[in-house]
């Protein structure tokens, strides 16, 4: 049972709306001191509350993978965001991603602020705030990798005046409180829950988040202190079978690893529910093939997010992943049938990784149960790999990302040079964690994004190709904060 996904805060109406302004929204629904009630399971809801802006939309797994080297879009919706044309302070992507998380900021200020203050349980308190913190970590990491330096709003706001001469804080200021909160969070956060608590952040959880927050700053020995804690811990392991981590029917379930030992994969996923509390993504991922029903079809149709022959290209001979990675073929009447696009010519094979075979009816209302990854076992044991070599260690880093390409069914790697391990690190993450929302953030953080692009060679990528530019490594600020701001709020260079 997916509590998290399920459960409709009725009380908790800070920053609900999608209009005014994103960090204040109407001073009407604003959570004060005084309207917050002072009981444990309020304390509760608020903190649900604070989780629920996870589930808004598909936007940041898209961004994630979209508009890199394994994934574009269909040319029948060529976003700016994506085509990086016309990219602007009033693109909705751009809007939508600061609405997402400051809104999820907000709600988790709350939390922190004021549910101190309740009567209750103070083991629960202590757990709420310090889920409170992960997420608060969660959405400032979000908001810094896309924007770099935006305002630190670590408290209650009274009013939208409040906003008026709000500057950015520096990255660095903001890893800061990042640091921080996840710090806090690890010394509260359970390093498990019920099967009534799924969804929630865990200690495991806090500590792989710090790990990636550390590897995005390049700080490969804090990095590397965490990665172990994580893998010496026990408590996970890689599925022998890597088609069972993505199907709906095997969520929140263990598996056996390759001594037949039952293991934990996933480390925290964003928990959905079919038709109840769904996501897009099995239909974003979909095929518009009019052989399966084009947009109607299946489990598919968007066709908003579809591999690249790059992406293709970087699998060896042999490797496992491949068939549910970039799938070119579906069964149709006992009859294997190649998938063709009707919308983006030449195109036709998707990403499986979201497609549920194992379900004999589509979701209705596009609401898929897919959960959404956001930390496995496997991501962990690749940047431990990357940490050791980044180093100057590449022989001691060989055995973390030998385990994952041993269940992939590839030759292991051996006698490898530092720059030769970089680079098949490089490759390793798009393979193993392709269309699980990396790829950009990994390639930016080794600085080799725009190179990346502009190094392309398939017609699907022609348009990003030819127009990204340096600065599109970092999103516009919304042109609505910095009015807002009344002007205080500055603009990302290129904009």
């Amino acid at each position: 049972m997916k509590n998290i996904a399920k459960i409709l805060v009725l009380y908790v109406l800070v920053l609900c709306s999608c209009s005014g302004d994103i960090l204040t929204e109407d001073p009407k629904s604003f959570l004060t001191p005084e309207s917050f009630p002072n009981n444990e399971k309020d304390a509760v809801a608020a903190t649900n509350a604070a989780y629920s802006r996870l589930h808004s939309n598909n936007r940041d797994l898209y961004y994630g993978f979209v508009g890199t080297d394994e994934a574009f879009q269909g040319f029948h919706n060529q976003r700016p965001i994506t085509w990086f044309i016309n990219l602007n302070e009033f693109d909705d992507d751009a809007v939508g991603f600061w609405r997402t998380d400051y809104q999820g900021v907000a709600r988790c200020n709350a939390v922190i602020d004021l549910v101190p203050n309740v009567d209750m349980d103070e083991a629960l308190k202590n757990r709420l705030i310090a889920e409170a913190k992960f997420l608060r970590a969660y959405y400032y990491f979000s908001l810094v990798r896309k924007y770099g330096g935006v305002p630190i709003i670590d408290g209650i706001l009274s009013g939208p005046d409040e906003l008026v001469g709000v500057t950015r804080n520096t990255e660095q200021e903001v890893y800061q409180l990042i640091k921080q909160d996840l710090g806090d969070a690890v010394q509260s956060l359970p390093e498990s829950y019920g099967s009534g608590e799924l969804g929630r952040a865990t200690k495991w959880a806090a500590i792989g988040m710090l790990a990636k927050v550390h590897m995005t700053l390049g700080e490969f020995d804090q990095a590397n202190t965490f990665l172990d804690q994580i893998i010496n811990s026990n408590q996970f392991g890689l599925f022998s079978d890597y088609n069972r981590i993505f199907r709906e029917v095997n969520e929140n379930q263990m598996f056996p690893d390759k001594n037949g030992n039952l293991v934990n994969e996933i480390i925290w996923e964003v928990q959905f529910v079919k038709n109840e509390r769904g996501s897009t993504i099995t239909q974003q991922t979909g095929s518009r093939d009019p052989q399966v029903g084009g947009v109607n079809a299946l489990w598919g149709g968007f066709e908003n997010m579809l591999p690249t022959p790059e992406l293709r290209a970087m699998f060896e001979p042999g490797d496992l992943r491949l068939d549910i990675s970039y799938v070119e073929t579906v069964q149709i009447n006992g009859q294997t049938e190649v998938l063709e696009s009707n919308r983006t010519p030449e195109a036709g094979p998707i990403s499986g990784k979201y497609h549920n075979p194992d379900n004999s009816e589509p979701p209705i209302r596009d609401e898929s149960g897919n959960n959404i990854i956001i930390l496995r076992f496997a991501d962990i044991l690749l940047l431990k790999a990357e940490a050791l070599n980044e180093l100057g260690n590449p022989e001691a880093a060989l055995p973390y990302i030998n385990l994952v390409r041993e269940r992939a069914g590839i030759t292991m790697l051996s006698g490898m040079d530092q720059n030769g391990l970089r680079q098949a690190i490089i490759k390793e993450r798009a393979t193993e964690l392709s269309f699980e929302g990396h790829r950009r953030y990994d390639l930016i953080r080794w600085g080799i994004y725009i190179e990346t692009m502009r190094n392309t060679t398939s017609p699907f990528l022609q348009s990003p190709r030819e127009n990204i530019q340096e600065f599109h490594v970092r999103l516009p600020i919304p042109q609505n904060e910095i009015g807002v701001s009344n002007g205080s709020l500055t603009q990302n260079p290129g904009y």
